[in-house]
């Protein structure tokens, strides 16, 4: 999903930034549409990635204790990320600070519609987990973007509301009137995904 929204940006040779990047193979297919850096944490993903994409430039660190040149990419990418980070807010004001002028940001979080309603199992509390509705999502990022589109991507979940939206027999019986991919779709755009999706640009 988030390849398809970088490809309808139709954007020309942009300079690319991929927060929390890990491995590095995503930055690595973001470089096929542009001059594409990754970010991370991890100093061992970031030797990982660099050893399997030498020529992806990789940069090992924290956002908070770097400083990235202003207003110096056309788009940022941030998948899974604003979750885990101390402060929601001052991540999203330095993916600001670094955006050119109507620069977009295309950024994930897990949904807590469905985090509440899924049981994954044991769930570590060795790091940070703030789990945003779809309301809150947008809110946080109005203060610096205009937020051009939300939707969710994955559904699943087995409780509540979601054990019958996601039943095997109510998906089957609805397959007789709609398609499988047309259901799934149906079921992202009400928010019944497990990850929430933006398209921002930054305001002026």
């Amino acid at each position: 999903m988030v390849l398809a929204i970088v490809r309808s940006l139709r954007l020309t040779d942009p300079e690319i930034l991929d927060f929390g990047c890990g491995t590095g193979w995503f930055t690595a297919n973001l470089s096929h549409w542009g001059r594409a850096t990754g970010i991370d944490l991890s100093e061992a993903a970031i030797a990982q990635a660099r050893a399997a994409y030498p020529h992806v430039p990789f940069i090992a660190g924290s956002v908070y204790d770097m400083t990235l040149p202003a207003e110096h990419f056309d788009l940022v990418v941030s998948q899974e990320v604003v979750a885990h980070v101390e402060d929601p807010a001052a991540y999203l004001d330095i993916i600001a600070r670094i955006l050119k002028p109507n620069g977009y940001l295309i950024i994930t979080a897990a949904n807590r519609f469905v985090i509440q309603r899924w049981d994954y199992g044991p769930d570590p509390d060795a790091h940070i987990k703030f789990y945003p509705s779809r309301g809150e999502f947008r809110a946080m990022l109005r203060r610096r973007f205009r937020v051009l589109r939300t939707t969710s991507a994955i559904p699943i979940g087995n409780r509540g509301i979601l054990r019958l939206v996601n039943s095997y027999k109510v998906n089957k019986a609805l397959g007789w009137v709609i398609s499988p991919r047309h259901l799934e779709r149906l079921k992202e755009w009400a928010g019944f995904g497990y990850t929430l999706v933006a398209l921002a640009q930054k305001l002026p």
